[in-house]
C-alpha cells in the first residue's frame, strides 16, 4: 500500500514530534499493510526517566504525529496501542509501542500542517495579547494571571535547582546537551545549543558549572543564580499544565500531548516544556491542588507558552537510517 519514498516521507515527518531531551526513541518498520512502532531499548534515561514513561509519552507523541503524516497522503489505519503488553520479544531490541493497520482512501486531517511549524522556544515571549480563539482543551488548566504565572515561575526555579544537584542528574543531562557545533550529534539529536539559546561563551559555562566546578559552585551559593530562569518564565503569558488520567496508557498520553503542542502552533504560539514541576513530587502535587486538579489525573507536563520573539532554532533530527527497522 506505501511505497518505500510514502514511508520515509511519512517518518521523516512523524519524527518532528517532541521528545524527551529530544532523544527520539520511537522506531519505525513497514511490516505489509502495516505500520508497526517500537521504543529503542538503548535509549534509557535513568534519571529524567526512571520508569520509562516519558520514553512511552514521546512514542505516543510520534504515533500520533504518524497518524497525521499517514492522513497527508491519503491513506488511514486502525491504531492498536501495545504499549501495556510490555512486550520486549517481537522486535529485537525494541518495546513494542503501537501496530497500525493501513487503510486506504482516508480523509485528510489538516493538523499534519502545523508537525512542520512546530518547535520550542526557549527564550522570551513577546508582551503581545493572546487570541486562544478555538482552544479546545478540557485536559489544561490554563494559568494567565500574572500573580500565579509569577508563583510558578519561582517554584519552577527551586524545583530545577533541587533536581540538578543531583550529580548523576547533571551527568546525564550533560550528555544530552550539544554545546558546541562540533559535536558529532549535533544536528541529529539531543538538546542543541541553538535550541537552548545559548552562546559559545554561555556553552562553556554550563559545560564547566554543571561538571567540576558544581560543588564549588554550589559551596558559594552561586547554582540557584546560574540555573534560575524565572524572568524568561515570567515573560510567557500562558502557562498550561496538561493532566491526564492516572489509569492511562504512556501511548494514549503521549497521542494526546501531541494534540496539544498542535493546537498551540496553530494559535501561532510556541513554548517550553518546564519538566522539573513535573518530575518533583512536592511541586507537582503544589501545583495540582492550587489548581485543584483531582486524584483521579496525574499532572503530565507544564509548559510555558506565547509568541516567539525570534525565528525557529535549527531542527536536529536522526537520519532516515537511524529510524527505520
Amino acid at each position: 500500500m506505501l511505497s518505500k519514498p510514502e514511508f520515509e516521507a511519512i517518518v521523516a515527518l512523524a519524527n518532528l514530534a517532541p521528545s524527551i531531551h529530544n532523544a527520539q526513541p520511537a522506531r519505525w518498520r513497514l511490516v505489509g499493510d502495516r505500520i508497526e512502532i517500537g521504543a529503542d531499548r538503548s535509549i534509557i534515561l535513568p534519571q529524567a526517566d526512571p520508569t520509562g514513561r516519558h520514553i512511552g509519552l514521546s512514542c505516543g507523541a510520534a504515533l500520533e504525529a504518524t497518524v497525521l503524516a499517514l492522513s497527508k497522503h491519503g491513506v488511514g489505519g486502525t491504531v492498536t496501542d501495545l504499549w501495556d503488553d510490555d512486550d520486549w520479544h517481537s522486535w529485537s531490541g525494541h518495546r513494542m509501542v503501537a501496530r497500525i493497520e493501513l487503510a486506504k482512501n482516508a480523509t485528510t486531517d489538516p493538523t499534519f500542517l502545523q508537525l512542520d511549524q512546530r518547535f520550542t522556544w526557549r527564550g522570551a515571549f513577546s508582551d503581545e495579547p493572546l487570541g486562544l480563539y478555538g482552544w479546545s482543551r478540557p485536559d489544561t488548566a490554563m494559568v494567565m494571571d500574572a500573580p500565579m504565572r509569577r508563583w510558578v515561575a519561582d517554584l519552577n526555579d527551586a524545583a530545577s535547582l533541587g533536581i540538578l544537584r543531583r550529580k548523576a542528574f547533571r551527568r546525564e543531562l550533560l550528555s544530552w546537551m550539544r554545546l558546541t557545533p562540533s559535536d558529532a550529534r549535533y544536528r541529529y539529536d539531543g538538546l542543541s545549543r541553538d535550541a537552548l539559546r545559548m552562546d559559545s561563551r554561555i556553552a562553556r559555562k554550563v559545560r564547566l558549572g554543571f561538571g567540576v566546578l558544581w560543588p564549588l559552585l554550589n559551596a558559594l551559593g552561586k547554582t540557584s543564580a546560574m540555573t534560575a530562569e524565572a524572568d524568561l518564565t515570567r515573560t510567557a503569558p500562558l502557562i498550561a499544565c496538561f493532566h491526564r488520567p492516572k489509569d492511562e496508557s504512556a501511548v494514549q498520553t503521549g497521542r494526546a500531548y501531541l494534540r496539544l503542542c498542535l493546537e498551540e502552533t496553530q494559535l501561532g504560539l510556541a513554548g517550553w516544556p518546564m519538566a522539573a514541576l513535573t518530575d518533583d513530587d512536592t511541586a507537582r502535587d503544589m501545583i495540582s491542588q492550587q489548581l485543584a486538579i483531582g486524584p483521579e489525573r496525574a499532572l503530565i507536563q507544564v509548559l510555558r507558552f506565547g509568541v516567539p520573539t525570534g525565528a525557529a532554532p535549527p531542527r536536529a533530527r536522526r537520519p532516515l537510517a537511524e529510524l527505520i527497522g
